[in-house]
């Protein structure tokens, strides 16, 4: 029997990416494609079932129309069992009465939920709790999977699923949301605890490849495999000037630093080490130079400033004055004293970029 396990789609959510205009109409509508996407993949799988681990919707407050287009996506893939926890961003979006649900989709409770599909039983609650697995029944002659919404923990809690409660309980596969990365914990020696994550990544803070979990069990044996299945991936790419001598060396670093990423993802280009004073970097000349190169490209500067004060003891020059007067401010943080000189010797140059 092969399970997609999946969560934390976040449909309706606003892009944290800097994007504007026309791809960010493209980004939203892929976006919205992504439980489409999922469906196809689990279809194409002979999928049973399509577990869902919370935060389908990013908010309890998303119009009627998207509700819609994700029912009609469940309703015409009538040979899968959706099975659906409400995750603690939607609430009961989904089930307030305003949509009719599918008949091939299923509901977990506040309290414990059991469906049974031949050798497995997929059993969930969406209402955490010191007493989470207090009243969990499960037989050890089947394939068990839970289904949760939480941050894995120690123990339970109102928004934490205990590892150690969890234990010993023939638990064969925790199938969680509410991480945004894919993950596999151990439970005991019988089960494991999995994230599958978020299956597209909406900004940097969900950087990498982002997926599904497929589940594959004979009712012996249960297998996992994570599935890559986004659009585009977030990538951050923190290339180091220290050994930069000029622009030129920059611009190499850089372009040596994304040689290998592809042009569909969205990029994130942080420079970083520390420099001479006078190599000023261009983070726009930057961004004009390789925008082309990506879908989305970002260059930011979070280098530093390598000072030798003697260097600039007797220099008589407007640039050695300045200098000098930013160092001698004893109430500036080694950030603040950076972005000062950058400013001001761009500015000196006659260099106008983005600091």
């Amino acid at each position: 029997m092969i399970i997609v396990h999946t969560s934390d789609l976040h449909l309706g959510s606003a892009l944290t990416a800097r994007l504007n205009g026309e791809k960010l109409r493209q980004r939203r509508t892929e976006l919205r494609d992504t439980f489409m996407n999922i469906v196809e993949e689990a279809t194409l799988r002979g999928a049973r079932l399509v577990i869902i681990a919370g935060d389908l919707f990013d908010t309890e407050k998303v119009t009627h129309r998207l509700k819609e287009e994700v029912l009609s996506i469940i309703r015409g893939a009538g040979d899968i069992d959706f099975l659906y926890l409400s995750g603690n961003h939607e609430g009961q979006t989904l089930l307030d009465g305003s949509v009719a649900l599918p008949d091939n989709l299923r509901v977990f409770g506040e309290e414990w939920t059991y469906f049974d599909y031949g050798f497995v039983t997929v059993a969930g609650r969406n209402r955490l709790g010191r007493d989470l697995f207090e009243g969990l029944v499960l037989d050890g002659e089947r394939k068990n999977i839970v289904v949760l919404h939480g941050a894995l923990a120690e123990r339970s809690g109102d928004d934490t699923v205990g590892l150690k409660d969890a234990r010993e309980r023939g638990i064969d596969y925790m199938a969680l949301g509410h991480y945004h990365s894919f993950s596999k914990t151990p439970i005991d020696a019988r089960g494991i605890a999995v994230y599958s994550g978020t299956p597209e990544g909406r900004g940097f803070d969900e950087i990498g490849k982002c997926g599904i979990s497929v589940i594959d069990t004979d009712g012996v044996n249960l297998s996992v495999k994570f599935l890559p299945i986004a659009k585009r991936e977030h990538v951050i790419c923190r290339v180091d000037i220290s050994k930069a001598h000029d622009r030129i060396d920059i611009d190499n670093a850089v372009r040596d630093a994304i040689s290998d990423i592809e042009e569909r993802h969205v990029v994130r280009v942080v420079l970083t080490g520390k420099h001479a004073p006078e190599l000023y970097p261009d983070t726009e000349s930057l961004r004009n130079r390789y925008s082309d190169s990506f879908y989305h490209l970002e260059v930011i500067d979070e280098s530093g400033i390598e000072i030798d004060p003697e260097s600039y003891r007797y220099d008589k020059s407007l640039k050695g004055e300045f200098i000098r007067l930013v160092l001698d401010k004893s109430d500036l943080s080694e950030s603040e004293r950076d972005m000062i000189i950058k400013i001001g010797l761009g500015a000196l140059m006659g260099d106008i970029g983005e600091i």
